[in-house]
């Protein structure tokens, strides 16, 4: 049985000595403590006294193993200079934070329902990384996950694919740390290397002969399709907010995109040019205010249209043409893959090339990047030879001629 420790004070060379046992001091380690005055040491060595009793008599007697287990522990913690008390200590705070975290699938479900409100396509980019590209995560407990692993994940992925996951996987992972959930911790994700810079290759565009060819695919597969097409190169309006406009949106001078259309919720207008004036005036027909511009199956019909022009789109819409006798075989895809976003960037590039001002731009395509965004992405693309032959291009194989270019 170890010895009671004895809080008496001592006068030394250096002052009153009390002696402080390990299980007192804050250290964890046998401490002496010096006073001036024997009165000072002598009040402190009571106050050392009233703790020892107050911790109980089971200090008293230590078990064999639970003495040799300490000296065990003691040697292991040796090279770090860190005291059992301290290691116990980060050991039961990692253990709460441990249990009290969900399993990353779980927090997932939880994170996906409560974000209900979010505009379709942000919601489908959210469940895709969340559920598709992290999902050797799901039986992970969140707070278990480290930077590292995070870093592994977005590392195998092209700059403009990494950039989205990460922003995805941070909203959802600020979520999961925020009280009252707690189950991860914040800094995890500020050890996340930096998302690489996207190159030119990234952004790609339509060229004169490209424009041709998809708005005359367009207008062999019905009017909708041609008006739509026809927004989307010679306005620049998004897919996702072109399939929530209804003709009451188009006006003489411009395309209003609402609030809860646009993707930044803040109301532009587009104007309408010459070239997309004609358009219009050539495929809305009887269209009443309140009908969708594009058809109910538009994802459909876009791809169809594509395969039309020659981009290698899977296409089956025009697989039923085919069946029915009315296609011969599926148009060759002698175009390549569909570049992202084509038609926005083809017409950024156009009002670039014909002097539109950047200002005018920033306003009209709802860019949240401003102005050096635009320089950056657009600028040089087209020739302003090119660009006019763009907008001349018109409906029923008809030129455009009054485009007022500078």
């Amino acid at each position: 049985m170890p010895r009671k420790p004895s809080f008496s004070f001592l006068q030394t060379p250096y002052g009153w000595k009390v002696e402080i046992p390990a299980t007192l001091s804050q250290s964890g380690k046998r401490e002496r403590a010096f006073f001036k005055t024997r009165d000072k040491a002598r009040d402190y060595a009571q106050e050392m006294e009233t703790k020892h009793r107050a911790l109980g008599t089971n200090m008293l007697t230590i078990k064999p193993s639970l003495a040799e287990a300490a000296l065990r522990a003691e040697e292991i913690l040796t090279p770090t200079g860190a005291s059992i008390v301290e290691a116990a200590q980060a050991f039961r705070s990692n253990w709460d934070a441990l249990h009290a975290s969900c399993a990353f699938g779980l927090a997932v479900t939880d994170y996906l329902k409560s974000r209900s409100d979010l505009r379709g396509t942000t919601l489908t980019s959210y469940r895709y990384t969340l559920e598709k590209v992290c999902a050797d995560f799901h039986s992970k407990t969140l707070s278990a996950i480290t930077s590292k692993e995070l870093n592994t994940l977005l590392v195998k992925k092209g700059a403009t694919a990494a950039r989205m996951h990460r922003a995805n996987l941070s909203a959802f992972w600020r979520w999961a740390a925020k009280s009252p959930r707690g189950w991860c911790r914040k800094d995890t994700l500020e050890s996340l290397e930096a998302p690489r810079s996207s190159n030119d290759s990234d952004i790609q565009i339509l060229k004169p002969a490209d424009v041709k060819a998809l708005l005359r695919a367009a207008e062999a597969e019905c009017p909708a399709a041609a008006a739509a097409y026809a927004i989307a190169v010679f306005g620049g309006v998004r897919m996702a907010e072109l399939e929530k406009l209804t003709w009451g949106d188009v006006g003489e001078e411009h395309i209003e995109i609402g609030k809860m259309i646009a993707k930044k919720h803040s109301r532009r207008l587009v104007p309408v040019c010459p070239s997309l004036k004609a358009w219009l005036d050539a495929t809305r027909g009887d269209a009443e205010d309140d009908s969708p511009i594009v058809p109910s199956n538009w994802a459909d019909v876009s791809k169809s249209v594509r395969r039309r022009a020659g981009w290698n789109v899977a296409a089956r819409l025009l697989a039923e043409v085919i069946k029915a006798g009315k296609l011969k075989e599926m148009p060759k895809a002698t175009r390549g893959d569909w570049p992202t976003n084509a038609c926005r960037h083809t017409c950024a590039s156009v009002q670039v090339a014909i002097g539109t001002p950047l200002e005018e731009l920033t306003f009209k395509f709802g860019h949240s990047g401003g102005h050096d965004l635009l320089r950056r992405h657009y600028v040089s693309r087209l020739t302003k030879k090119d660009a006019v032959a763009i907008l001349s291009i018109g409906p029923n194989g008809e030129k455009v001629s009054n485009l007022n270019v500078a």
